[in-house]
C-alpha cells in the first residue's frame, strides 16, 4: 500500500488570507455603540416608568402584614408589570454594558470593570426584589396567608432594596469615571458621579434604620444619588447613540 503522503509529493500551498471566507451576519458582529446607547436609555426609561406606575400607593417600610397583603391583593396586575419591565430593563442593561465596555475601557480598564461589577450587582439584587414581589403577590392570593411569613418577606424586600444602593454607587462611580476619561460621558459627571455615589453609600449605611421606617430623610438622600445615576445613563446613552456604529 502506498502511503497517502507519497501520492502527491508536491508541497501544499497555504490559502491566502483574502480567500478565507469572512463570517458575515448579525449573529457574528459585536454589540455596537448605538445598541449600547439604546440599552442605557431603555433601562433608565423602564426604571422611571416603574416608579410612575407605583406612585405613592406602595406600603410604607414599617407597614403591617395586613397592609402589605391588602396592597398586593389589590395590585396583582402590577406584579406582572414589574416582571415584564425587569425583563426589558435587564436586556437594556446587558446591551449597555456589553456594547460600551470596550469603549469605556479606553478611559480606564479598571474603572470600567468596577462599573460593570456594580451593574451586575444591580441586576442580581433587583431580580431578588422582584422575586420577593412575586412571592408577596402569591401569598396575598392565598385563602389563609401566613402573616408572619408576609412580614418577613416585606422586611427582606426592603432590606435587599437598601443594599442595592451600594451597587448603584459602585456602578455610577466606575462607569462615569471611565466614561468621562473616554469622552463618552459628559464632563459634568466627573463631579456629579462622586457626589451621587457618596449619597447612595450614606443611604446604604443607614439601611437598617430606613428598613425599619426610621430616618427616612436619609432615604431621600439616596433618592438624589439614584437620580444622578439615571441622569448618567441617559446622558451616556445619548452620546453612544450619536457615536453610532463607529465605536
Amino acid at each position: 500500500m502506498i502511503p497517502i503522503s507519497e501520492l502527491d509529493p508536491r508541497p501544499v500551498a497555504p490559502i491566502p488570507p483574502e480567500r478565507i471566507p469572512a463570517h458575515r451576519g448579525n449573529l457574528t458582529t459585536d454589540l455596537r455603540a448605538r445598541l449600547a446607547g439604546v440599552g442605557a436609555l431603555t433601562f433608565a426609561g423602564v426604571v422611571v416608568l416603574q416608579n410612575v406606575l407605583r406612585g405613592n400607593e406602595a406600603p410604607a417600610n414599617d407597614a403591617s402584614a395586613r397592609q402589605v397583603l391588602n396592597y398586593y391583593a389589590d395590585h396583582r396586575a402590577m406584579t406582572f408589570v414589574l416582571v415584564a419591565t425587569l425583563v426589558v430593563g435587564g436586556l437594556g442593561m446587558a446591551a449597555f454594558i456589553g456594547g460600551s465596555l470596550r469603549r469605556l475601557a479606553s478611559g480606564g480598564r479598571g474603572w470600567a470593570t468596577m462599573g460593570a461589577v456594580g451593574a451586575t450587582g444591580i441586576m442580581a439584587l433587583f431580580s431578588v426584589v422582584v422575586g420577593i414581589e412575586e412571592a408577596l403577590s402569591i401569598a396575598a392570593d392565598r385563602l389563609h396567608p401566613n402573616a408572619g411569613a408576609v412580614e418577613a418577606l416585606w422586611i427582606l424586600h426592603n432590606s435587599v432594596f437598601s443594599v442595592l444602593d451600594l451597587f448603584i454607587a459602585i456602578a455610577l462611580f466606575g462607569l462615569a469615571r471611565a466614561g468621562v476619561a473616554a469622552g463618552v460621558t459628559p464632563r459634568a459627571f466627573a463631579w456629579l458621579a462622586p457626589i451621587g455615589s457618596v449619597l447612595l453609600l450614606v443611604a446604604a449605611v443607614a439601611g437598617p434604620a430606613i428598613v425599619a421606617g426610621e430616618m427616612m430623610a436619609l432615604f431621600g438622600v439616596g433618592v438624589v444619588g439614584f437620580v444622578i445615576w439615571l441622569a448618567f445613563l441617559a446622558a451616556t446613552g445619548v452620546r453612544l447613540m450619536r457615536v453610532g456604529d463607529e465605536a
